[in-house]
């Protein structure tokens, strides 16, 4: 989510996810890992994140007493020639700004925001690219797109070789919606450029609570998890806590899926990019409810913790691995077809919210070591936000990037 609507109100930030189940229950998979975890490292520091926001291209404008707020989602990462590309979100005010000839921003928060370094300084030396999601040439295709007032996202998708658009980016993002109660949704951008322009192809996901600014208070925090390939390779999942119609708790994990080929003939086949629907898991079938407002089964009711979602697959395992946030408490799940997942296993308290006033550790994202970052292998990197709530967390005094290494024997 972003953290500029999230900090608004910290009381709310700090209890958002009390608000699930808290007892864990055996599942029928056993964990084939139980990882040992290192201590939390600083990969970037606060200066270093201010300094990187000076060098920012397009220039900030900022006004809004935000800064360069990197990073404000969860990342994407890739590898390349030159080292490593990170995608997320700097979750600063973007107003309208010319920059090389283009219109870009918009008049909201949030971004894609691509930087080239390597797995012990994301930032890099150079300038952060740091744009707006464009609204789709056809208005039509995503009428929602005015309306939200913070779109950003980092998790990417890279096409694989051999297929429709091979080697073009497909980024998820987080759109919120005006309403005091953070209503938020998920859509995919692409881009043919390597992340320097990004166009939305409209929202895949939206709560099974629909939207109305009258919403008694409570919260949708659908998450910016990564697009994950099923077992079979031939759908994208996504990972989210849907919001059942009528309730103020969420599910654990849910999930909405859509066939990689249609997203990707929709996405760089089409003259007229869009996105393909994808459809939510509910009661054993994929094919009973939509992405859009849909229901969805809880794929862990029981989890002992919940919180925001990443999912890569680790070929070491042959299985799925899930870590999961609160803010404070990280845990690890496994799964070998991405319904059926495994006890919770206590990684760490990575912060402490205290009374508002503390401490918070968003946005997992866990990183592999080998060519393909996407796939985990016996040991990877949980990189993650690091943030101190003073003053509703704004400015961002003492904000940093952090890993922990999890290794399994």
């Amino acid at each position: 989510m972003g953290l500029r609507s999230a900090l608004a109100s910290v009381v709310l930030l700090a209890g958002v996810f009390v608000l699930w189940p808290e007892t864990g229950a055996a599942q029928s998979l056993t964990p084939l890992c139980q990882p040992t975890v290192t201590g939390p490292v600083i990969v970037e520091t606060h200066d270093q994140i201010n300094d990187a926001g000076v060098r920012a291209e397009p220039p900030l404008t900022e006004t809004k007493g935000f800064g360069f707020a990197w990073p404000d989602t969860q990342m994407g990462v890739i590898k390349t020639r030159d080292g490593y590309e990170f995608f997320t979100s700097d979750g600063a005010f973007h107003p309208r700004q010319m920059w090389e000839g283009h219109l870009v921003g918009n008049n909201n928060y949030g971004s894609v925001t691509t930087t080239v370094g390597t797995l012990d300084h994301p930032l890099g030396a150079g300038a952060p690219h740091d744009v707006t999601i464009s609204p789709n040439p056809d208005p039509g295709i995503n009428p929602n797109y005015p309306a939200y007032t913070y779109i950003g996202g980092g998790p990417v998708f890279q096409v694989p070789e051999g297929m429709i658009g091979a080697g073009n980016l497909i980024v998820g993002y987080h759109a919120e919606t005006p309403t005091n109660t953070l209503y938020a949704v998920h859509g995919l951008a692409a881009s043919q450029d390597n992340g320097q322009h990004w166009t939305d192809l409209g929202e895949v996901v939206r709560p099974n609570q629909s939207f109305s600014a009258t919403l008694a208070p409570g919260f949708d925090e659908i998450g910016d998890g990564p697009l994950v390939l099923s077992p079979d390779h031939k759908y994208l999942y996504f990972y989210f806590p849907d919001w059942p119609a009528g309730t103020t708790t969420t599910t654990n994990v849910s999930v909405a899926r859509a066939p990689l080929i249609s997203v990707l003939e929709a996405a760089f086949g089409s003259p007229h990019p869009h996105m393909a629907a994808f459809e939510k898991f509910y009661q054993g079938s994929w094919h009973l409810q939509p992405g859009i407002g849909g229901a969805s089964t809880d794929l862990n009711p029981t989890a002992a913790y919940q919180g925001y979602l990443d999912v890569h697959y680790n070929g070491a395992l042959s299985r799925y691995v899930m870590i999961t946030s609160n803010d404070t408490d990280f845990a690890y799940y496994e799964s070998v077809d991405g319904l059926t997942w495994t006890y919770a296993f206590f990684l760490g308290a990575f912060a402490d919210p205290g009374n508002g006033t503390g401490t918070i550790a968003p946005y997992p994202t866990s990183v592999g070591l080998g060519d393909d970052p996407s796939v985990l292998g016996k040991s990877w990197y949980v990189y993650f936000t690091f943030l101190h709530l003073e003053n509703g967390g704004l400015p961002r005094k003492g904000n940093s990037l952090r890993r922990i290494t999890l290794t399994c024997p």
